[in-house]
């Protein structure tokens, strides 16, 4: 199994076509996105884990953006999270998704974290499986159990992401 780290506006853009959040891309929405992003609430329940929801209206004739992302269950390598897409662009749906696996990537002081796993539940939800180290050098299977070995495997760095999103 080949893995990689490189550029995460690259992995970004090569992964937008393959998502499960695919739809048609709208650059306003994106930056509006960054601006909302920012701005959300993310909250930790008692049990610690992660959620975040966002529902902006449209903005310059685009579509509204609403969306959740939950943290479903937390394994001490991995995540499981549900993403429930309402509306809104698939560059500025992904990048909603990495900012929440991010989120949780600095929670765990982890500095990767990879996207080992999709599936859709019994309602249409996106689950994934998160897999989150600081030795980007792991033996997938060993060290996060199940992944998918069918798709290309993409470590992201927190440290690439945070101009964006560090508070």
């Amino acid at each position: 199994m080949r893995q990689y780290i490189i550029d995460p506006m690259k992995i970004f853009l090569r992964q937008i076509s393959k998502t499960v959040l695919c739809r048609a891309v709208y650059l306003p929405v994106v930056l509006s996105l960054f601006l909302v992003s920012a701005c959300c609430g993310a909250e930790t329940a008692d049990t610690g884990l992660y959620r975040d929801s966002v529902n902006e209206p449209s903005r310059s004739g685009g579509k509204p953006f609403v969306m959740s992302f939950t943290e479903l269950e937390r394994q001490p390598r991995y995540s499981i999270v549900k993403i429930e897409y309402i509306s809104g662009s698939s560059v500025g749906s992904a990048m909603y998704v990495v900012k929440g696996c991010w989120e949780i990537a600095r929670q765990r002081n982890m500095e990767y974290f990879i996207n080992l796993r999709e599936w859709r539940d019994s309602d249409g939800h996106a689950l994934m499986k998160i897999g989150f180290t600081n030795d980007k050098t792991v033996d997938l299977r060993s060290y996060f159990g199940d992944y998918d070995s069918g798709k290309e495997l993409l470590y992201l760095s927190v440290a690439d992401y945070a101009p964006l999103w560090k508070r």
